[in-house]
C-alpha cells in the first residue's frame, strides 16, 4: 500500500529567464550552435518533465512501479541536460523523485545516494521535511537505524501538519523497538496517536497507540492498570474510524495484548470484533484459532473445538499446511481436556504429518508429545513411551525446561509401562486415519501458526514470522502441569494513503517504503497466537 504522496511542480528558471523586465545582456557572438539549439529546446523539455513527473506519480499511486521509475528515470536525464546551472532546482526536484522511487521499490541504497544528492542548501518547511522524511526511510530499509533516527528528527522539525509529524514519530517508534528500546518507542508512538488524533485521523491513531500498548508490555515497566487504559483508548478511536481497512489486524493485536495481561475474556471480546473484517480466509483462520486458543485458556474448551476446527479446514482451503498443523495440535488439546483422547490422539496424528510435510521441526516434538500423553490417556504406555522418545530426541534446541519436562514424562512413562509389566495393550499409531478433504483441497502444504508448548497452545499473532519475546501463562494438559508461550506484540507501522494535494514545491514526492526485514522473510512465529499482518 502506498503511502502519502505529494505532488510535484517542477520549478522553472528558464520559462521566465527576465522577470524583472531589465534588458538581458547580448548572448557572446562565439556561443556555439550547439549550446543555442539546447537553449532554444529547453522550455520543450520543461515541459516534458513536468508530464513525466506527474505521469509517475500517476503510477506509483497505482502500482504500476516500473512505469514510475521509467517516467522518473526520463524525467531526471532531461533535467541533468540543462543549459549551464541555471536550473538546479529542476536538477535536484527530478534527483530527489527518482531517489524516492527507488526507495519506494525496493532500492535503497541507489536512493539514497539520489536523495542526498538532492538536497538544498538551505530549506525549510513541509517541502524539506519530506525531503529529510524520504531519506530517512532509505537508512531505515538499510537498516541504519541511529542515521534513520536522525532524519527522522529532521524531518520533525519541519513539519507543521500534525499528520506528517505522526507519521514521523511513528517511524521513530519502529527504530527504537527495532534497537531494544520500548520505553522510547512506545513514547514516540503515543506522541504519534496524538498527532494523528487531533489531524482527524481516528484509524492511524488507534493503529499508533496499539503499538504503544505492546512496547509498553515489552518494558515490563508499567502496570496492567496502565497498559489496560491505552488499549481501551485505542480501541474507542478505532471504532470512531470510518475506515475499516486495518482494523481487523488492530482488534487482532489488542486480543494478543489481553493475552499476554491474562484478560482472556477481553482477549476473546476483541477476536471476535477482528473476525468480520478479516480480508481474506488466511486471516480469518488466524483469528479462528486465536479464538480458540483463548477459549482454551478459558477452559471453554467446547468452544475452541469448533474455532480450531474451523481455523484447521480454512488453513487446509488456502494451502497453509504450516499453520494447519498447529491448528490440529490446538485442536487435539482441547478434546484431550474434553476427554475425548482417541480423537485427540488421530488430531495429534494429523498435526505429526502437516509439520513433517511443512519441515517444522517444533510441531513434530510437540506432535509427539501430546500423542505421548494421550497415548498414556488410553493405556498404551509402551507407544507413549516410544512417542516421549521421539519428542525429546527432535527438541535438543530447545531450553532446558522442554527438555527436563520430556524427560520426566519419559521417566514416568517408564515407570509406568514397568509398573504394568509390559502386559499393556499397544497399538502401532503411525499413520493418520483418513480425513475428509478440506474444501479447496485436502491439507496442501504452506506455513505457520504457532501452538505453545506441546498440545497447550495459546492465540497467534500471524501467518506473516514473527518471533519475539514471551511471557508464560499456567494452564493443564492433558492432567498435567503445563506452560503456554503467548509472544510480545511487535511493532505495527500504520501506512496510510492519500492523494496528491498540488502543492507547489520542487521535490516533494513522499516515499511510503517500509524497511525491509534484514533476517529471513519468514520464521515461524514462537507463540500460539499469531498475529496479523
Amino acid at each position: 500500500m502506498l503511502g502519502p504522496v505529494l505532488s510535484v511542480v517542477i520549478v522553472s528558471t528558464m520559462s521566465s529567464p527576465n522577470p524583472d523586465g531589465t534588458p538581458q545582456e547580448p548572448e557572446p557572438e562565439l556561443l556555439s550552435s550547439k549550446k543555442k539549439e539546447k537553449r532554444r529546446k529547453w522550455p520543450q523539455h520543461e515541459t516534458c518533465i513536468q508530464a513525466l513527473t506527474r505521469a509517475g506519480h500517476g503510477a506509483l499511486l497505482a502500482g504500476r512501479n516500473h512505469e514510475a521509475l521509467t517516467s522518473f528515470q526520463r524525467a531526471f536525464l532531461l533535467a541533468s541536460k540543462a543549459p549551464r546551472k541555471r536550473d538546479t532546482p529542476v536538477l535536484q526536484a527530478c534527483a530527489f523523485n527518482l531517489g524516492a522511487a527507488y526507495v519506494e521499490t525496493g532500492d535503497p541504497a541507489r536512493g539514497l545516494e539520489l536523495l542526498l544528492r538532492a538536497q538544498p542548501e538551505k530549506a525549510q518547511g513541509r517541502c524539506h521535511g519530506d525531503q529529510c522524511f524520504n531519506v530517512a526511510l532509505a537508512y531505515h530499509a538499510l537498516g541504519d537505524l541511529p542515521q534513520a533516527l536522525a532524519w527522522y528528527h529532521r524531518a520533525l522539525g519541519h513539519y507543521q501538519p500534525l499528520s506528517d509529524q505522526g507519521q514521523a514519530q511513528a517511524k521513530m517508534g519502529a527504530c527504537y523497538q527495532a534497537l531494544g528500546q520500548p520505553e522510547l518507542a512506545a513514547h514516540y508512538l503515543q506522541e504519534a496517536s496524538r498527532a494523528y488524533a487531533q489531524a482527524e485521523q481516528p484509524r492511524a491513531a488507534a493503529l499508533a497507540l496499539g503499538a504503544a500498548a505492546g512496547c509498553l508490555l515489552k518494558s515490563g515497566q508499567h502496570g496492567v492498570g496502565e497498559v489496560v487504559r491505552v488499549l481501551e483508548e485505542s480501541r474507542r478511536l478505532a471504532e470512531k474510524s470510518a475506515e475499516q481497512g486495518l482494523l481487523g489486524q488492530l482488534y487482532n493485536d489488542l486480543g494478543l495484548s489481553y493475552c499476554q495481561l491474562q484478560l482472556f475474556p477481553l482477549a476473546a471480546e476483541a477476536f471476535l470484533q477482528a473476525l468480520p473484517l478479516c480480508p481474506g480466509p488466511g486471516e480469518e483462520a488466524t483469528v479462528l484459532r486465536n479464538l480458540g486458543m483463548a477459549h482454551n485458556a478459558l477452559g471453554s474448551y467446547r468452544e475452541a473445538r469448533e474455532f480450531h476446527q474451523k481455523a484447521a479446514d480454512l488453513h487446509g482451503s488456502v494451502g497453509q499446511r504450516w499453520e494447519q498443523g498447529r491448528s490440529f495440535s490446538s485442536l487435539a488439546f482441547a478434546l484431550s481436556q474434553l476427554g475425548d483422547h482417541k480423537a485427540a490422539r488421530d488430531n495429534y496424528l494429523h498435526a505429526l504429518q502437516a509439520a513433517q510435510d511443512a519441515g517444522d521441526v517444533k510441531g513434530q516434538w510437540q506432535a509427539y508429545e501430546g500423542l505421548g500423553a494421550a497415548a498414556a490417556r488410553l493405556g498404551q504406555h509402551e507407544q507413549a513411551l516410544r512417542y516421549y522418545k521421539e519428542a525429546l530426541a527432535r527438541c535438543q534446541k530447545e531450553p532446558d525446561s522442554v527438555r527436563e519436562r520430556l524427560v520426566a514424562k519419559l521417566a514416568d512413562a517408564m515407570r509406568t509401562h514397568l509398573a504394568w509389566g509390559g502386559l499393556a495393550p499397544t497399538h502401532n499409531l503411525t499413520s493418520a486415519p483418513r480425513r475428509p478433504q478440506v474444501p479447496g483441497g485436502a491439507c496442501p502444504a504452506g506455513n505457520p501458526a504457532r501452538v505453545g508448548r506441546g498440545p497447550a497452545q495459546l492465540p497467534h499473532r500471524s501467518s506473516g514470522g514473527w518471533e519475539d519475546g514471551e511471557l508464560e501463562v499456567r494452564c493443564e494438559e492433558e492432567g498435567e502441569e503445563g506452560s503456554v508461550k503467548i509472544p510480545v506484540r511487535g511493532w505495527l507501522t500504520p501506512k496510510l494513503k492519500s492523494t496528491p494535494t498540488g502543492k507547489l514545491c520542487p521535490a516533494s514526492f513522499r516515499s511510503s517504503v517500509q524497511p525491509k526485514d534484514r533476517g529471513p522473510q519468514r520464521k515461524p512465529p514462537t507463540s500460539g497466537f499469531c498475529r496479523i499482518m
